[in-house]
């Protein structure tokens, strides 16, 4: 029940998240358009950009919503579900769980670079790429083990998920 719980509340907040990116995505077309933004960014940049405009927003979310008295997220709040600090860090938690996000975003900027430039990508780029889909996936499948009840990150941070009292 709590797995199932976890992965609906996750899907309320990825959808919140998808929402917010699709507003940023439309803002930046508008004011630029994006094969001439794609053009101009260098990856560094565009990492900046994309870190500070979806990311670090997204990670802000996430950790006040957690460390405040709510404990949840408005996915969470929805499933009546919150995160247990158990002594341990909400912020590590949340910087655990976006870390495989953030360097997916780096290779995207770094193969949308090495692709614009005629240059075939280099294998670096590509680990840079799978790595965070192999954390994500050990995430994921350590949520089914714990039967929703913690995930790798959880355990890193010492913290877990529970049903509102």
């Amino acid at each position: 029940m709590l797995l199932r719980k976890r992965i609906l509340a996750a899907l309320i907040d990825y959808i919140i998240i998808l929402v917010y990116g699709l507003i940023l995505f439309s803002i930046s077309i508008t004011l630029v358009p994006f094969d001439e933004l794609s053009k101009k960014t260098d990856p560094v940049h565009g990492q900046l950009i994309g870190f500070f405009s979806l990311t670090l927003p997204v990670i802000l979310y996430f950790y006040i919503m957690e460390s405040s008295k709510l404990k949840a997220s408005l996915g969470k709040l929805a499933l009546k579900i919150h995160v247990g600090s158990n002594g341990g860090s909400v912020l590590k938690r949340t910087i655990l769980k976006f870390l495989p996000w953030e360097v997916a975003h780096l290779g995207v900027h770094w193969i949308y670079f090495y692709e614009f430039q005629n240059h075939s990508v280099p294998l670096w780029v590509w680990i840079v790429l799978i790595l965070p889909q192999a954390v994500s996936l050990l995430y994921f499948f350590s949520i089914v083990y714990s039967k929703g009840k913690s995930s790798l990150y959880d355990q890193m941070a010492h913290t877990s998920i529970a049903y509102h009292p």
